[in-house]
């Protein structure tokens, strides 16, 4: 297992700029916040999400957020080749300011504009298209014989 460099996961990533490319992975971009509204339940065999409620951003394009929890929507379409996985990890200046990223893994074969949890315990101005996470591939040591199956796959 290895982690791929940042222009190799780039090939993965549709939408990266140049600036985009770091030495052990890609930036992403965020394109859309949405707070999360109500409970959601995870049982045996029974998921249920709770509302999601867009947040308007200002007329700069700047998101106020106070403390609490939101959905990011990634900006970046992000392809799971199926010899790797994906890990989606927080920006260092994120999280000297107070706001976290918390992301599951991205199996083999996933495709999608994801969504990563955005936890803001200090309240924090966002600039749309602002990078606030970044996008890791390590590879596995064998390939899937098939994708990512789930829920999730090309949202």
């Amino acid at each position: 297992m290895s982690i791929l460099s940042g222009e190799e996961v780039a090939k993965y990533v549709e939408g990266v700029g140049r600036d985009q490319i770091q030495l052990n992975g890609v930036d992403l971009t965020f394109d859309k916040v949405y707070k999360i509204v109500g409970s959601g339940k995870i049982f045996k065999g029974d998921v249920m999400l709770p509302d999601y409620v867009e947040v308007a951003s200002g007329a700069d394009g700047i998101y106020s957020l106070d403390r609490g929890v939101y959905l990011l929507q990634i900006r970046e379409k992000i392809s799971v080749p199926l010899d790797a996985v994906g890990f989606c990890l927080p920006r260092s200046s994120l999280v000297r300011i107070g706001v976290d990223i918390g992301a599951a893994l991205w199996d083999s074969g996933y495709v999608g504009y994801s969504k990563v949890l955005l936890k803001v315990d200090n309240p924090v101005l966002l600039e749309k298209g602002s990078r606030i996470a970044q996008f890791i591939l390590i590879t596995s040591e064998r390939k899937a014989e098939l994708g990512y199956r789930g829920r999730y796959q090309n949202e």
